[in-house]
């Protein structure tokens, strides 16, 4: 799979749950790469705070396709 627009061409695609995203992850987003800065769990899920001031939550079956630097 070849990264979207914006990304890098050597980023991985990963699958992004609220067990796996980590800060820095990429996820898109209406086409538009949005860089995770931060990750707030809860016992509801995980709230994902964006590069440009958005939030998005995940639950127990969100599963999102995203993007990571290798080796991370």
């Amino acid at each position: 799979m070849s990264s979207p627009a914006g990304l890098p061409e050597w980023m991985e695609a990963v699958a992004i749950t609220r067990v796996s995203v980590r800060v820095e992850d990429r996820v898109v987003v209406g086409g538009v790469p949005m860089r995770v800065v931060d990750v707030v769990r809860t016992p509801t899920g995980v709230r994902l705070d964006l590069e440009e001031g958005e939030r998005l939550w995940l639950t127990a079956r969100t599963r999102l396709t995203g993007f990571r630097e290798p080796g991370c």
